[in-house]
């Protein structure tokens, strides 16, 4: 990417976090439409559920889209339109597979957003774990020159993308301690032996002594 794409870039972005959400009204199927458009060459299209869960998204950034929906994942295309903001004329030719390099640039673009507006904040996530991915499958590296090309290779899914975040190490479950076991004094085993039988023979002769008592009584 050029200095001048590269700066048009960013005051794209920015437009972006700075543009105020439109919503549409609910369709057939209750689900609604939040817009967020910048006259930079930015855009976002969120399509939500009639719980609030986002199902989809379509993000524009200059002539690169990258589409994330529920269960499918991620998908990357071109945009071919006139000027800088896409218009209803706007084709999108998709890619066969996702570019890597499509889906880096844009997690680098939106990363430092700090924001609060929801929308934002999920296709930002969905492209950081894509970003995770890419990279622990050292298909990417953690920032791409920009001119160096990026061939194309599949990206993980939706469905899989919670599974490549990196929080730092997992812990791991502490060793178990050795059990000790005390050692056995053979002195004072036949000492306990010699106890025992003592108090059994002392046992024996008080119920004898109880039997003839009661014999002689009777």
């Amino acid at each position: 990417m050029s200095e001048l794409s590269s700066e048009r870039l960013k005051a794209a972005v920015l437009a972006l976090y700075q543009a105020r959400p439109v919503e549409g009204p609910p369709g057939d199927d209750g689900q609604r439409s939040v817009w967020h458009l910048s006259t930079q060459g930015a855009e976002l299209l969120s399509f939500v559920d009639p719980e609030g869960r986002v199902q989809r998204q379509e993000l524009t950034l200059l002539d690169e889209h990258c589409v994330w929906s529920s269960g499918v994942g991620l998908r990357t295309g071109r945009v071919e339109q006139d000027g800088a903001v896409r218009t209803e004329t706007s084709v999108v030719h998709p890619d066969a597979q996702p570019v890597p390099a499509r889906l880096l640039r844009a997690a680098l673009a939106l990363e430092h957003y700090q924001g609060e507006d929801r929308y934002i904040l999920h296709i930002q996530r969905v492209l950081a774990l894509a970003r995770q991915g890419l990279v622990l499958a050292g298909g990417a590296n953690p920032a791409p020159g920009p001119a160096a090309p990026v061939a194309s290779a599949p990206v993980a899914s939706a469905s899989a993308v919670p599974a490549l975040k990196a929080q730092g190490p997992v812990p791991t479950a502490p060793s178990p301690l050795p059990l000790q076991v005390p050692a056995i004094d053979p002195v004072m085993l036949r000492r306990q032996k010699t106890e025992g039988l003592t108090m059994l023979i002392v046992l024996g002769l008080g119920l004898l002594f109880s039997v003839l008592l009661l014999y002689w009584l009777l």
